[in-house]
């Protein structure tokens, strides 16, 4: 009788825990990145389509340096290619180094 209650509770604590969905800053600076990206042509996707994939950055005082994998579609090609910015802490400055 016991090893049921054991499962039973068991079962209970593991399905019973919900995941909290916070806003991560690996989403949040493919988010400015990609914002950053489209102001360039004028938030026209017609011309241009960018895609973030990955995100690599390191966290300074002031700003995150960041090493972007970024996808870029253009009526002639497709490629994929790697982008260095810095990011404001409030993600709304970003500074692209190349």
């Amino acid at each position: 009788m016991k090893v049921k209650y054991y499962y039973f509770f068991l079962f209970l604590f593991l399905f019973s825990c919900k995941q909290s969905i916070e806003p991560t800053i690996e989403g949040d600076l493919k988010t400015a990145m990609n914002n950053f990206l489209y102001q360039s042509v004028n938030n026209d996707s017609s011309k241009v389509k960018y895609r973030v994939e990955t995100v690599n950055f390191f966290e300074e005082v002031k700003y995150y340096d960041c090493e972007f994998k970024v996808r870029v579609i253009t009526a002639q090609k497709d490629t994929t290619g790697l982008m260095t910015a810095t990011v404001s802490k409030d993600f709304k400055t970003v500074k692209r180094k190349s």
